[in-house]
């Protein structure tokens, strides 16, 4: 396969991927909202559609498809707020839209401390996988 072929087939081979991944997104969404099934009964879905976007941000990290050697500590420390502040609105809409439960504010600050550590997690990973994919290029540039 020459290097043509090649290019055409990881754009073929990256839109399916995408395609598969929005359509397990709307399938989860679909079974939550609209069918009002228990979150037990698809949650195998979502978490496989967690952790492949996670590793999916993280491969192209760790490959320089995202340069994060451009990015400054504001850069991530906003990426970080954004992902906290994300992650409390979608809890509140869970529980005060969606679930009709009733969320008081202190409850929201109690699963604050979730949110933050759980965004403190993915930005650290996120920050791992660069670095390794720093060195790697640095390494494969020495050779």
């Amino acid at each position: 396969m020459d290097e043509r072929n090649k290019l055409i087939a990881y754009k073929v081979i990256a839109f399916m991927y995408f395609i598969t991944l929005l359509a397990l997104i709307g399938v989860t969404l679909v079974r939550q909202f609209v069918q009002k099934q228990e979150v037990s009964e698809f949650e195998d879905i979502a978490i496989i559609v967690t952790i492949n976007t996670l590793f999916l941000i993280s491969g192209l990290l760790y490959f320089g498809a995202i340069p994060i050697q451009k990015l400054k500590i504001k850069t991530i420390l906003l990426g970080y707020g954004l992902l906290v502040v994300s992650g409390s609105l979608f809890t509140y809409a869970k529980y005060n839209i969606f679930l009709k439960l009733g969320l008081s504010f202190k409850q929201l600050l109690d699963k604050m401390i979730i949110i933050i550590t759980v965004s403190g997690i993915i930005v650290l990973f996120f920050v791992f996988f660069s670095f390794l994919g720093i060195r790697r290029i640095k390494k494969e540039l020495k050779e």
